[in-house]
């Protein structure tokens, strides 16, 4: 029985608009330090809440601010977490 031609791929003659054909750069690294920004800012936050937590909001300058203290304390949480989403 007769084998039937190999089908060969065709050849790709179209080329970028820019006329280059390189892959595109990739991001490099996040530095070290970016590591340790993001944990603070979620240590921070999670010391701000305890601490106004635990005194009642009794510290000075906790006081005039009331409840937006959670918000401040949950505010550098999430500064935490969209920093984190940068991490590569």
């Amino acid at each position: 029985m007769p084998e039937s031609r190999s089908r060969k791929p065709k050849k790709s003659t179209a080329t970028a608009p820019g006329g280059s054909t390189r892959a595109p750069k990739r991001k490099p690294p996040s530095p070290p330090w970016f590591g340790a920004m993001i944990l603070a800012f979620f240590l921070i936050g999670i010391a701000y809440l305890l601490v106004y937590y635990f005194s009642n909001g009794g510290v000075l300058g906790m006081e005039s601010l009331g409840g937006w203290n959670i918000l401040i304390g949950f505010g550098f949480v999430v500064i935490g977490l969209a920093v984190s989403t940068q991490w590569r």
